[in-house]
This record gives structure tokens, C-alpha cells and sequence, in this order.
């Protein structure tokens, strides 16, 4: 079942532009404002001007006049299209059709308050045709205050969005500052660290090199009975060593780039094991739990 037209769109009745006028030959064409169902235009013959509207048929014999007049008409299906079968003056002789005139001035004020929307002078005419001056003010009022609605909503969408990005960028500048802050302080540690390690292993090599050692071994037994973990607490501690499957914990270790550099000083060297170090845990970690 086909849906049905609206109202506006099955209407008898417009008000249009002369677009075209063959005056040779008596006839021309009428746009359509109201009727949203092609064609767009509505054929007229100066016989019906003439009948209905004389002043109108007189004005057509003017070039100039061809574009800038405006009427009220009837028309219906004929077989060259829309034919304009009467011409209407005045909005008194419009009362027959008052349910399809209702039907214009709702598409008349819609558009007239449609924001953004250009409203075409025929548009505008038909207006001042069917409405008294007041409800046209109103109408221009109520557009009026419709735009400046629209334009503090605006206003308010784009200072909220504005306040929305600031707060997100000095978010990410907090964040920002807060990393640098994070990998400077890690910096920082790691240099108090090296420095730390660089005195304690100058320490140890000034203490142990009066004593003669020459093995590896002996420096961690040194370390272990003298109970010196909180003394060299950064370089010496419990390394973890491997061999053949089997784990088990050094006491006295050192991290072997330290180790390698205490024999390096100290010309030590090792007793031949095959043990491979693999976790090293500083005495600071065990002594600060």
C-alpha cells in the first residue's frame, strides 16, 4: 500500500515567480514554493491573468516586470503538465481552501524559524500575504531568539570543550614533568649508586692490598669473618652461583664486573671451578629488609 503525501505536497494551490512569459504567444510559467513533488514549475496563459487578474496580465507586457512578479494560483493536471486554472488576489479569496492554506503557513513559520535556512523571498511574500504584521514580528522575534539560543549554546560547548583541552593539556604537561621528575630522581640514584660502589671498591682494594691475597676465595672469607657486608655493603654480598644443575649461595660474592675488576687490581686469581654466578643481592638489600 503506497504511503500517502503529505498535505503540503497534494496541493491545488501555490504561489510562485513568473519565471518565463513568450509574450508573442501568451504564455509562460509559474514556479512552485510550496509543492515539493516535480515539476517545479506550473504553465499559465495570459487569458486566465487577464479573467482574474488584469493588472497582472498588464504588468506581464513589461519585460521588466518578468521575474518580480508574484501570485497566488490554482492549478491541476493537464496534458501539458500543471496548468494554472485561477488566479487569487487576496487572502479572502483563499477561505475555500483554508485547510491547505493551515497546511502553508505550517511550512511558512517551520521554515521561517529553521536556523541556519535562508528564507527566499517568496517565501517571504506568501508570508505578508497570510499573516498579520504582528505574528510576522513575532515570527522574526522568535528566530531571532532561536539564533542567539543557539549562539550561547555554542558559545558554552566552545568554552567548555576550551576548558576540557586545557585541562587535558596541563594534564599531560603534569605528566610530563612528573616522568622527567621520576627519570632525573632514577638518574640521580643510579649515579649515588655508582659513586657509592666506585669509593667502597677503592676502600677495599686500599684495605686488602696490604694483605697479600691471591686467590678470590680469600677476599670473601675476609669479608664474611671480619663482618664487613655493612662496610662494602653496596659491592659485596650473596651471589648465586650454578654448576652442573646444581644452585647454591656464595657469602662474601661480588657482581662479576666488580669481581673482574678486584682481581684486575689486586692480581688474584681463582682456584679453577667451573661455578657460573647468576643472582647478585648486596648486603644493603639484605641488611635494609
Amino acid at each position: 500500500m503506497p504511503t500517502p503525501q503529505p498535505l503540503v505536497n497534494s496541493m491545488t494551490i501555490d504561489f510562485g515567480r513568473v519565471e518565463k512569459y513568450v509574450k508573442e504567444r501568451g504564455f509562460g510559467f509559474v514556479s512552485h514554493t510550496f509543492s515539493e513533488v516535480p515539476p517545479t514549475q506550473a504553465f499559465f496563459h495570459i487569458k486566465v491573468l487577464r479573467r482574474d487578474h488584469a493588472e497582472l496580465a498588464q504588468a506581464l507586457s513589461s519585460t521588466t516586470t518578468i521575474g518580480q512578479a508574484y501570485f497566488w494560483y490554482e492549478y491541476q493536471a493537464s496534458p501539458k503538465g500543471r496548468e494554472v486554472v485561477a488566479i487569487l488576489k487576496s487572502p479572502q479569496e483563499h477561505q475555500h481552501h483554508r485547510d491547505k492554506l493551515d497546511a502553508v503557513m505550517a511550512v511558512i513559520k517551520a521554515q521561517w524559524l529553521k536556523l541556519d535556512s535562508h528564507l527566499s523571498e517568496a517565501l517571504r511574500r506568501a508570508a505578508v500575504d497570510l499573516f498579520p504584521a504582528n505574528e510576522i514580528s513575532a515570527l522574526a522575534e522568535r528566530k531571532e531568539s532561536l539564533e542567539a539560543e543557539r549562539k550561547r549554546r555554542q558559545e558554552e560547548f566552545f568554552r567548555l570543550e576550551s576548558a576540557r583541552l586545557q585541562e587535558i593539556a596541563q594534564a599531560r604537561v603534569a605528566q610530563q614533568r612528573a616522568e622527567a621528575a621520576e627519570l632525573k630522581a632514577s638518574s640521580d640514584e643510579r649515579a649515588n649508586q655508582q659513586r657509592t660502589e666506585e669509593e667502597e671498591f677503592l676502600q677495599l682494594v686500599a684495605e686488602l692490598s696490604v694483605l697479600g691475597f691471591t686467590h678470590s676465595n680469600q677476599v670473601s672469607r675476609h669479608i664474611v669473618a671480619n663482618e664487613l657486608g655493612h662496610k662494602y655493603r653496596h659491592i659485596s654480598g650473596i651471589l648465586q652461583m650454578e654448576s652442573q644443575g646444581n644452585v647454591w649461595d656464595f657469602n662474601g660474592g661480588f657482581p662479576p664486573k666488580i669481581y673482574a675488576r678486584l682481581c684486575e687490581e689486586l692480581g688474584l686469581g681463582n682456584q679453577g671451578s667451573r661455578a657460573v654466578p647468576r643472582k647478585f643481592t648486596p648486603y644493603k638489600d639484605i641488611f635494609d629488609c
